[in-house]
């Protein structure tokens, strides 16, 4: 198995001191001595970006079993990653979101007699002398990675987890105002660093021209070429707060199935966790329901099911405004549907970039080492990166998804823009 380059050595500060002030703090015992602990990498290539991830594994003198720790922190290496989380804001907000938002959602459900768990349990966090997290790592519970996108039955417990998420934060807003100063996602991020933004709109020209070759989307090819910089520019406005629509909420914000884990019991779905709250942001709840449909729920259940999902995201947010005692006008479901609509541009941004990658396996395109290796993708060879990327755009189920839906976007006129 491949490891993420960066997460193959510890940093030297992650030592027995370490841990003991972690779990000193954790299990509120000043005592508390470490006896030994190993430090393995955390995740593999793919399966996030902003941060380093370490697990832990500790024997302590306050039990007689060991405990297993996730360690997240900023990047010690030079290079892309850590040019883009320099300035801490990622880390700054999801401290926050841990430590006051998410506890704060979780009594309100509580009240009302609703136990659905919307994050894993922060143990520890520090600012200095640098960002770092520790949680408790739930593979231990039973909960799993998914190498696939979601079907219905899981694309529903999402939906179900991020309708109570929204409402929640459409409750308590007015006690806890710093969720509107949480404004920056995942597309403000791209528009920050040049290399990644040279990297998604190099997608965007490989589309349209993998499109022009195409026989019945020819007549795209030019239109999306014409867009490859103004999409990002409007990704990044759907972003910002826009007083105009019809629902705010604090937005998940990364709502990637890569982002979640899935607990099961003989077969049956039990629970899933939503992982990695540093960019929620204030703002339409489209940021959320658009990105999941794409990036969680599989092509074929989003054909399928689409509006279904979104309906069934509609009334289980209903219900738990209600149950809240919401006493604002509920949101509608053609509101919601109208916030999707008016976010549009983001669907043909995501079927263009992120959709393509869901169609293989990363080790089709890249040369990922075996035997526990360390891999990182080289952001500055970026010819060499499209054409790996290449193979994804021409992949049959790709070809199959685009030919398909690119008329759609087009008729809605998801692929223009002034």
């Amino acid at each position: 198995m491949a490891f993420n380059k960066d997460e193959m050595n510890a940093p030297s500060w992650m030592n027995r001191s370490f841990f003991e002030k972690v779990l000193r703090h954790a299990e509120r015992n000043s005592a508390l001595t470490v006896d030994e602990f190993r430090i393995l990498p955390g995740t593999k290539p793919g399966d996030h970006f902003a941060s380093v991830i370490f697990r832990a594994i500790v024997r302590h003198s306050g039990s007689a079993d060991e405990v297993s720790l996730i360690v997240k922190t900023l990047p010690s290496e030079e290079g892309l990653k850590k040019d883009i989380l320099k300035d801490g804001y990622v880390f700054e907000t999801e401290t926050l979101m841990y430590t006051v938002i998410v506890p704060a959602m979780q009594r309100l459900l509580q009240s009302v007699g609703d136990h659905t768990v919307l994050g894993a349990r922060l143990l520890y966090h520090e600012k200095l002398p640098t960002w770092v997290m520790v949680f408790e790592d739930i593979t231990k519970q039973g909960y799993q990675m998914k190498v696939k996108q979601l079907d219905l039955e899981e694309s529903k417990v999402v939906f179900a987890k991020v309708a109570r998420w929204h409402a929640a934060s459409m409750y308590l807003v007015d006690t806890l105002p710093e969720m509107k100063n949480l404004n920056k996602g995942v597309y403000n991020l791209f528009e920050e660093n040049h290399q990644f933004l040279q990297m998604w709109q190099s997608c965007i020209a490989m589309l349209a021209g993998i499109v022009k070759e195409m026989p019945g989307l020819e007549q795209y090819s030019e239109r999306i070429a014409s867009i490859k910089e103004t999409i990002f520019k409007r990704a990044s406005a759907i972003y910002n707060y826009d007083p105009s629509s019809y629902v705010h909420v604090l937005n998940h914000g990364d709502c990637h199935f890569k982002n979640m884990m899935f607990k099961r019991t003989e077969g049956k779905l039990d629970d899933i966790m939503l992982l990695d709250f540093q960019l929620s942001l204030w703002g339409t709840p489209a940021v959320d329901l658009i990105y999941a449909m794409y990036n969680s729920v599989s092509i074929d259940t989003r054909e399928a099911h689409r509006d279904e999902l979104i309906s069934f995201y509609h009334e289980e947010l209903t219900a738990c405004l209600t149950k809240f005692g919401y006493l604002r006008k509920l949101p509608t479901l053609l509101e919601i549907h109208l916030e999707m609509l008016k976010c549009g541009h983001l669907e043909f941004l995501l079927a263009a970039t992120f959709v393509p990658f869901m169609c293989v396996d990363a080790t089709e395109i890249m040369d990922i080492p075996e035997n526990g290796e360390g891999f990182e993708m080289d952001f500055a060879e970026i010819d060499k990166m499209m054409e790996s990327f290449k193979k994804c755009f021409l992949h049959p189920v790709y070809v199959e998804f685009i030919t398909k839906n690119l008329p759609k976007f087009a008729h809605k006129g998801l692929i223009d823009l002034e």
